[in-house]
């Protein structure tokens, strides 16, 4: 701790009675006006800490009431921080958030809880970040790690398949305080925007199967706005999707341990330009993969998950001059299970060790034609690049009419040479070497393959106007029609 003069502690002073003025009694100041290097990685700056859920109940909650959270104070998350119906969280961007670390793992009757936000049905969140100031959630551990903290729940009034149409949300011990359920009949329920924000070092597990995300969304409504979101390290998903209408764009699922974009009970929303890109050492239990679309409760009666996907770059843990041996749980890079009718559109999957795609039943394909109202999987405008060089013998997909519908210009490509050559993942992706840099990727292509939207599940939602596959095209931003600003906000 540095020597404090005169005037710096008249300063501390006064910066306490602004608080104790002005802050809920649920918040305590921390080292105001001091150096906070070290609370967590790569932060070094001059100002005041404020801890949000200081006095926790007895199950580890605080409610806050409707506020403003500041660019020019760090926050803490202290255990479970609740936004409830009828308050709205406004954060300002720029501002940074630190989960706590917590004891709860493997023991949830006796441990701490980790720091999570939780937004509940009916309450809101208006957390805007701009490209060039985005907010940060991330660890309050200056060495920090997946599962750190337990990431950003939102819960929310719409359509969820599950038996009454409601459930309560997974990785939260059921405690007899708080609004743990989501669902509803509220398609367009409003749980407010996330835009321009990065969470990080988040995913608590509690017990295998009972876990939070990076950012967890529950029966979340079409009201809400989601775009520019990156989830990195996380230990579990990235992005979990229990049901709900929601739309999002221009998403980043980067280094996680589990899946990145997770599916559930009747998710039937839509979203546009993602990336996944996996890191060989991170990754969970069998199966771990890029997608994971799940279908619904045998007991429900609702729809089932429907979501429609397009643009989306999938990078395996399998790159150019990958030599070694990929850990078994890494499965494939798209997988549909359990009655899911997941859409896939305009996308590039490539450098999985098994299949790139995998359907639980291949003959869920939609190989009949454009028609958007039956009950199957449509497939369309998806290059698949597999991996047979070397010590890898993946394949492309278990769906053996993949490409013998000539209307859906679907591809399977073997890439059975290492490095950048004929015949190479990058060849025949049409991505740069650049793409599996784990901390300086270039997803920007170097040749870019055609985009199909003339399904008419591709609705007005979608940006028609791009002519590529994959999340970005080869040429400017400005020329491709898109928005990204990757260079701006997001962080690897």
């Amino acid at each position: 701790m540095k020597a404090l003069n005169l005037i710096g502690i008249f300063l501390i002073a006064g910066a306490l009675l602004v608080f104790t003025a002005c802050e809920e009694d649920v918040l305590t100041v921390d080292n105001p006006a001091m150096d906070v290097e070290g609370v967590a990685a790569g932060i070094q700056s001059t100002v005041g800490t404020v801890v949000l859920g200081a006095s926790p109940d007895a199950n580890g909650n605080t409610f806050l009431s409707t506020r403003t959270l500041d660019r020019d104070t760090l926050y803490i998350l202290n255990q479970f921080v609740r936004v409830p119906s009828g308050v709205t969280l406004t954060i300002e961007s720029g501002t940074r958030i630190l989960g706590r670390v917590g004891t709860l793992a493997g023991n949830p009757a006796t441990g701490v809880p980790p720091g999570t936000l939780v937004i509940e049905r009916g309450g809101k969140i208006q957390a805007n970040g701009t490209a060039t100031a985005p907010i940060v959630f991330t660890a309050e551990d200056s060495t920090p790690e997946p599962g750190d903290w337990g990431g950003v729940i939102v819960l929310g009034r719409s359509t969820v398949n599950l038996p009454g149409g409601v459930g309560l949300i997974e990785g939260i011990p059921q405690s007899t305080t708080g609004d743990n359920g989501y669902g509803g009949n509220v398609p367009g329920d409003d749980s407010g925007t996330l835009q321009y924000v990065r969470i990080e070092y988040a995913g608590n597990v509690l017990v295998d199967g009972d876990e939070t995300n990076g950012l967890t969304l529950g029966g979340v409504g079409s009201g809400t706005t989601i775009d520019h979101i990156q989830v990195s390290f996380g230990a579990d998903d990235g992005f979990e999707f229990f049901g709900g209408t929601v739309d999002a764009s221009y998403l980043i699922a980067s280094r996680n341990t589990d899946d990145d974009f997770d599916t559930d009970q009747g998710y039937s929303g839509n979203v546009q330009f993602g990336i996944v890109l996996r890191d060989p050492a991170n990754f969970s239990s069998f199966p771990t993969g890029g997608f994971e679309s799940n279908g619904d409760s045998d007991d429900a009666t609702g729809n089932f998950t429907n979501g429609t996907f397009s643009n989306f770059t999938v990078i395996g843990p399998i790159g150019p001059g990958s030599t070694a041996s990929v850990n078994p749980a890494y499965n494939a890079g798209v997988l549909i299970r359990d009655a899911s009718e997941m859409n896939l559109f305009n996308s590039i999957i490539v450098g999985w060790p098994q299949d790139q795609l995998e359907l639980e039943t291949p003959g869920d394909f939609d190989s009949d034609g454009n028609d958007a109202t039956d009950n199957s999987v449509s497939i369309e405008g998806v290059t698949l690049v597999y991996p047979t060089f070397g010590v890898y013998n993946a394949t492309s997909t278990n769906v053996t009419n993949f490409t013998t519908v000539a209307a859906y210009s679907n591809a399977a490509l073997e890439a059975s040479s290492s490095g950048t050559g004929a015949n190479s993942l990058t060849a025949f992706s049409g991505l740069k070497a650049a793409a599996w840099n784990l901390t300086a990727p270039d997803f920007v292509p170097a040749a870019e393959q055609p985009s199909d939207f003339s399904n008419n599940l591709l609705d007005t939602f979608f940006n028609k106007n791009v002519d590529f596959r994959g999340a970005f095209g080869a040429g400017s931003e400005a020329a491709e029609g898109t928005n990204w600003n990757i260079g701006s906000w997001a962080d690897f």
